[in-house]
């Protein structure tokens, strides 16, 4: 019995063994002789290919952007197609962002800036340097300095 179970493993292995070789001559018979013929094949139909919204989900599935981008963008089925170039500037740059200087790369490459755009929110900015009053000053600041107010005239 012990025999026979060895040589029930032994032809299991052997005809895992053949299924593998057959694999892997199937794929280098893919990559060696069908493939270029079939891509050659794709790129002259490809050739009429026009933007589409299914090329652009393409794209961006190619990408594999994270969540964030779907907070950036939204649904891409909802994105206008004269958005798509921005769309997939963002998946680009999403791609590349893991480190400071590959999104800065990609930006400066699109001549996107970026640079800190100026908060419309003024509760948390800062007072620019030359309003703010002087320490212990009992004046509150004025619209206009005393002597330059067009309202109350020049002063002597």
């Amino acid at each position: 019995m012990r025999e026979v179970r060895h040589l029930s493993a032994d032809i299991d292995h052997w005809l895992e063994e053949a299924v593998r070789a057959k694999q892997q001559l199937d794929a280098e018979r893919w990559r060696a002789q069908l493939r270029p013929r079939t891509m050659r094949r794709f790129a002259d139909r490809a050739k009429r290919l026009t933007w589409s919204r299914a090329l652009l989900k393409l794209v961006v599935q190619e990408l594999f952007p994270d969540d964030l981008f779907s907070e950036l963008v939204g649904s891409l089925d909802r994105v206008a197609p004269r958005q798509w170039p921005r769309v997939l500037a963002i998946a680009i740059a999403l791609r590349h962002s893991w480190r400071r200087d590959g999104l800065a790369r990609v930006a400066r490459r699109l001549r996107v800036s970026l640079g800190t755009a100026p908060s419309h929110d003024h509760s948390s900015s800062r007072p620019r340097p030359s309003r703010t009053r002087f320490s212990g000053s009992p004046r509150s600041r004025q619209g206009f300095p005393l002597r330059s107010n067009p309202l109350r005239g020049s002063r002597p």
